[in-house]
């Protein structure tokens, strides 16, 4: 028998993720517009500068992928800045501090170091229910205490040419960019299309149902809080091998620019998108780099940057706001019937 009460609608329409994804690529295309007209002589556009601002997005969209799958988790990391500076200084000081070694096994000993600084701030925040924010504030005036110590406050110079080579270009385009979209492809497996991410993903939006349901919350906190750590260790050697120098907090800053790129994407997208983070960190570099170009000071950008974090971290808010009075005029409609 056919079923005469169902609805038939011929309009298309997109899916919500798809439509987002195309609204954000036109806000891209017309900020890009926006400053070639405003700089000198369209200098926005030529490809040396597309370069640089392709370049430029690479290490905080790294950054934020791993605050982006802690944040997805339900916590929130103060360290990863941190984490990445001391990284790159152990990285580099092993290739040039009379030790020699290879880049490789320095780029190991780093990483392993940032596993298992993520893997104590995972530990003290699942185990002992820690807020995560004061476990990593914690932790990140740790970090700072020890590398003052080990290094002094001295620079250490990367004089390996093989492990400069990351940061170089090829084919036109650098080889960060390149790194970026392998990692990125990784990120998006691991989070968007596995069981292991979607188990963060929904523990992030509900930490209860998730214990229901028989996740281990607490092991996949912990593991959140690694991969956060190991992500933000990769972006500090990826730093090092494009200054050829590190001082003892070079990487620090960018923890601003990975918290706005995630939180605006979580924003955006309502979940851990990978293409949403990678677009942010493109947006964010472009608007960094044509008020730069346009004569505009370092720290009115930072303000920029500092409105737009603030920006997302409202939008959340709202939504959030929204998203429970909606289930709760539901829940009343339906208890009413």
């Amino acid at each position: 028998m056919k079923n005469h009460n169902v609805p038939k609608s011929n309009t298309f329409k997109l899916p919500m993720s798809l439509a987002k994804t195309l609204a954000f690529l036109i806000l891209i295309f017309t900020v890009f517009i926006l400053f070639s007209f405003l700089t000198a002589d369209f200098s926005f556009i030529k490809i040396g500068n597309l370069n640089n601002i392709l370049a430029d997005a690479v290490i905080p969209a790294i950054f934020a992928f791993g605050m982006g799958i802690i944040v997805a988790g339900s916590g929130f990391d103060l360290s990863l800045g941190h984490i990445a500076s001391m990284t790159a200084l152990i990285t580099a000081y092993l290739m040039s501090g009379g030790l020699e070694f290879a880049p490789f096994a320095a780029i190991m000993v780093g990483l392993i170091t940032a596993a298992g600084i993520g893997t104590v701030s995972g530990l003290l925040v699942s185990r002992m229910g820690i807020s995560s924010i004061i476990v990593t504030l914690g932790m990140q005036f740790l970090i700072i205490g020890v590398r003052q110590i080990v290094t002094g406050g001295q620079s250490v110079y990367i004089k390996n040419e093989t492990f400069k080579w990351l940061a170089t270009n090829e084919f036109g385009i650098s080889n960060l960019f390149i790194i970026l979209v392998i990692i990125g492809v990784l990120c998006y497996f691991l989070m968007e299309r596995t069981t292991f991410g979607r188990k963060i993903q929904f523990i992030g939006s509900n930490i209860e149902a998730s214990r229901y349901m028989g996740i281990n919350v607490k092991n996949y906190t912990m593991y959140t809080f690694i991969l956060g750590a190991v992500l933000a260790a990769f972006g500090g050697i990826l730093f090092a091998a494009r200054a050829g120098a590190v001082q003892i907090n070079s990487v620090d800053s960018k923890l601003l620019d990975a918290v706005t790129i995630a939180l605006f994407s979580y924003v955006l997208f309502g979940r851990f998108k990978t293409l949403g983070i990678v677009m942010v960190a493109i947006l964010i570099s472009m608007i960094g780099t044509g008020m730069s170009m346009m004569g505009i000071k370092t720290e009115w950008i930072n303000f920029i940057k500092g409105l737009i974090l603030l920006f997302s971290i409202l939008m959340e808010k709202f939504m959030n706001y929204n998203t429970k009075t909606t289930l709760l005029k539901k829940g009343a409609k339906n208890h009413g019937r």
